[in-house]
């Protein structure tokens, strides 16, 4: 899916997947959201070739360009269909996500993507509790240059965090920035 098309979406929460359990949690979370909003989900994976910055007499991955951007939709697809899974389906006629596999810098990519969204949810590398004193440090770089630059609010989510659907509120967010 091309830019154009998600600009073409007025309500959207934009989720930013990498292939880690906590993008999965993210998945999840901004799925959920969006079901609360009406908006539409819009999962976002950057990537890079494997040879970006490699010399061109060197060894190294074979396969090419197109490989590395068939590999990234997959890991997309497998992400997204992770975190779904573990929301209850999805009432008829509800929206499918919005799938956009793009070459470039993670952050890059995303804060692009994040224009004109209601979100950007995007998942924590660890507990805060596993690095205590040190605010933030629950976040990779990914993270912390979105929360300084995004056009929009920011959510990042913990896998922890997430819950099977129920009654009550999630046990933590492990940070909102608007």
């Amino acid at each position: 899916m091309g830019r154009t098309a998600a600009a073409a979406v007025s309500r959207r929460i934009v989720v930013g997947v990498a292939g880690s359990a906590a993008s999965a949690a993210a998945v999840t979370w901004a799925a959920r959201e969006a079901e609360l909003r009406g908006a539409v989900l819009h999962a976002v994976h950057a990537w890079e070739p494997a040879d970006r910055g490699r010399a061109p007499y060197a060894p190294g991955p074979h396969g090419g360009q197109h490989d590395d951007e068939q590999a990234a939709t997959a890991l997309l697809r497998t992400v997204v269909q992770q975190g779904l899974d573990t929301t209850a389906s999805p009432p008829p006629g509800t929206v499918r996500p919005l799938l956009e596999v793009t070459e470039g810098l993670a952050v890059q990519v995303l804060l692009h993507s994040a224009a004109g969204a209601e979100l950007l949810v995007l998942g924590g590398s660890q507990l805060a509790t596993e690095a205590p004193g040190r605010p933030g440090a629950e976040l990779g770089p990914v993270a912390r240059a979105c929360l300084r630059a995004a056009p929009c609010p920011v959510v990042t989510v913990s896998p922890q965090h997430i819950r099977p659907r129920g009654p009550g509120p999630f046990r933590r967010l492990v940070g909102v920035l608007s």
